[in-house]
């Protein structure tokens, strides 16, 4: 992992050690956690602590990721200070400096997954496309939910690299699977109740 200053060092081995010692396994291959494991400290922030609530808490509870300083420069921050989350509540606060750290290795990331640089903010991919699949299961696009699930997008979602790479592939496919969906009330009651409700009521949770 490339550090960015001695606090990361630090910041790092503190939430392995504590994960080893709690006897979590990563979940991409089953083994401890190593610093060696992870390109980037986005990487390690995004994809193993602010995805798994249940690891967030934990280390939270410890007070292990947001200490008053910055992941990345070691800078002193407190809650006014940028910040990434997932789910709107899973969240990390970065100085200023450590945001741009963040957002670039993020960059760089998709990047190196999509194999073309990752679209800007007032790219075609933050619209007013519709969620198909969620429309044609509550049979509206102004159904609440399909409108809650269109902010997830454009809210949270777009912000990482994973979450495009998620929006990308499923407008690839999206639009045959709802067209197949159409006059099969069955089938999508079953999709909506254990699935998407699923997921609004995550997202939409205090």
């Amino acid at each position: 992992m490339k550090y960015h200053s001695e606090f990361t060092k630090q910041y790092v081995d503190d939430i392995c050690n504590a994960l080893n010692e709690k006897g979590i396994l990563m979940h991409h291959f089953n083994v401890p956690y190593s610093p060696e494991n992870f390109s980037t400290l986005t990487k390690f922030l995004q994809e193993d602590i602010l995805m798994s609530s249940d690891l967030y808490h934990f280390l939270t509870n410890k007070g292990l990721i947001n200490r008053g300083k910055c992941p990345y420069t070691g800078q002193r921050i407190d809650d006014t200070f940028p910040s990434w989350s997932f789910m709107g509540s899973n969240r990390v606060y970065a100085s200023h400096e450590g945001y741009e750290i963040m957002q670039r290795e993020d960059n760089e990331e998709f990047e190196k997954v999509m194999g073309y640089p990752k679209p800007q903010r007032n790219n075609p991919m933050r619209s007013s496309r519709g969620c198909y699949i969620a429309t044609v299961c509550y049979q509206s696009e102004t159904a609440p939910e399909v409108i809650q699930l269109k902010k997830f997008r454009d809210d949270t979602l777009i912000n990482f690299w994973f979450g495009r790479l998620f929006i990308s592939t499923y407008y690839l496919f999206s639009p045959k699977i709802s067209e197949y969906l159409k006059n099969k009330p069955k089938i999508n009651t079953i999709i909506r109740k254990t699935v998407l409700d699923k997921i609004v009521n995550k997202i939409t949770k205090k």
